[in-house]
């Protein structure tokens, strides 16, 4: 019996941190000055919050009890921010390829340029 009283107060913690950031979850991570590689680990982080807090409302939605914290509109806004964030994944590891890309681009011309003069 203690360990459900646990599990269910630790659910409760999961789910007022959710609450906290449930309007936020969606948005994007201010990425001013930062590095891709920042950008990336954050994005992962959150990510990984977010497929840990999936979990967690999956099961408490599941449980035959009725003192649930989360609902299935939790659920589907916890699915939501999952995808968006998967996009602000690619779409990081997109501009970081294509600025790796356009430096290598302008070293090759810079490096045939100089082979040409000399």
């Amino acid at each position: 019996m203690k360990q459900n009283n646990a599990n269910s107060s630790k659910v409760d913690v999961s789910y007022e941190l959710y609450r906290e950031l449930a309007g936020e979850i969606c948005a994007p991570i201010d990425d001013n000055n930062m590095t891709f590689d920042l950008r990336y680990e954050l994005y992962t982080s959150k990510l990984t919050y977010l497929l840990n807090i999936q979990e967690q409302c999956f099961r408490c939605i599941n449980l035959p009890s009725d003192t649930h914290s989360y609902t299935k509109d939790d659920l589907l806004v916890i699915q939501d921010a999952i995808e968006i964030t998967k996009q602000f994944i690619r779409q990081t590891i997109l501009e970081a390829l294509i600025q790796s890309l356009n430096t290598a681009t302008k070293k090759n011309l810079y490096a045939s340029r100089n082979s040409t003069c000399t």
